[in-house]
């Protein structure tokens, strides 16, 4: 009983954190505070009542309509709600397992539950607010990524034992996060003749080898670009994905992400040629980070099999 009771706690704060994360997605990036003025409606700039500001059911029981004007209010709100709150609940009975509820004392809960819970939660909202940024403005801000660099060595020295990070793998994690990709860029700079690694993806992948630890690395970058690859290639006939939106900071303050725009034939993904397509590489370091998170104990006795079957082939 008490277990369900902390379970439902868990997804609760994590659908409230993403309610707090639609804020900054929209905010930030045009410049705007986070704390001021409250959550309103997107149409008519009406505060929204408690009742209707309630992660996802808010959404849900007002059909996905503003109460005051009836404009149609995005489902990625609710989205990225449940998602935010699917993710703690996933992290809650990933850190909790092993202990028997019965016994959950602060000598316990708090050190190795409560505090890894709360340290890696705010890894995970760092990503989704990265990622539909970056979706929305091909741009990583840097108010997010670079303070989460010292915050996730912080995390790993006082946490990391709950994922099996150290504070050494965490602080080369940063340092070989961050020169990896510029390497890369650059690499790839003088081969195409073009830029081809945004100037947030090196602060945003060191964050991630902060909290996770060099070892993840190898797995998101291949993940990241596979993933990046796949759908390049499944969704390239349909959208313009080299067609990229203004920057926040041209726009007047206030004015609201542009949404796509309708394309002439000739304009189409579909008449671009596939290497000169422009992807964000953010959202996809992103998923592969929480993939690794959530699945890390699977992904590391994988990799071990795989070191094994190698070793016997060679053997």
């Amino acid at each position: 009983m008490f277990a369900l009771v902390f379970c439902l706690l868990a997804f609760a704060l994590g659908a409230s954190v993403g309610s707090f994360l639609n804020v900054v997605i929209y905010r930030v990036p045009l410049g705007l505070s986070i704390a001021r003025p409250a959550s309103r409606c997107p149409a008519c700039e009406t505060p929204l009542r408690l009742r209707d500001n309630v992660p996802v059911l808010g959404w849900l029981v007002r059909r996905g309509r503003c109460a005051h004007c009836g404009a149609a209010i995005s489902a990625r709100y609710p989205l990225v709600e449940l998602a935010t709150g699917l993710i703690a609940l996933a992290l809650f009975v990933d850190f909790s397992r092993g202990l028997d509820p019965a016994m959950f004392g602060p000598h316990r809960f708090l050190p190795h539950v409560v505090v890894p819970f709360v340290l890696y939660l705010t890894f995970a909202g760092v990503l989704i607010a990265a990622t539909f940024i970056d979706l929305d403005w091909f741009l990583l801000p840097d108010g997010l990524t670079l303070p989460a660099i010292p915050l996730g060595l912080a995390t790993a020295y006082a946490a990391g034992s709950a994922i099996g990070v150290t504070w050494q793998a965490s602080a080369v994690g940063a340092a070989a996060g961050a020169g990896v990709i510029l390497v890369v860029g650059l690499v790839y700079g003088l081969v195409a003749g073009r830029v081809g690694v945004g100037g947030g993806d090196w602060k945003l992948l060191a964050a991630i080898g902060a909290y996770l630890g060099w070892t993840a690395l190898p797995f998101v970058l291949f993940a990241a670009t596979f993933q990046a690859l796949l759908i390049a290639l499944l969704y390239r006939r349909s959208f313009a994905l080299d067609a990229l939106p203004p920057d926040p900071r041209d726009l007047a303050p206030g004015a609201p992400p542009p949404g796509p725009e309708p394309l002439e034939p000739a304009e189409s993904a579909a008449a671009t040629p596939f290497r000169k397509l422009a992807v964000p590489y953010g959202p996809f370091m992103a998923l592969a980070a929480i993939e690794w998170l959530l699945l890390r104990d699977d992904l590391r006795a994988l990799a071990a099999w795989t070191r094994g079957l190698i070793h016997g082939w060679f053997a």
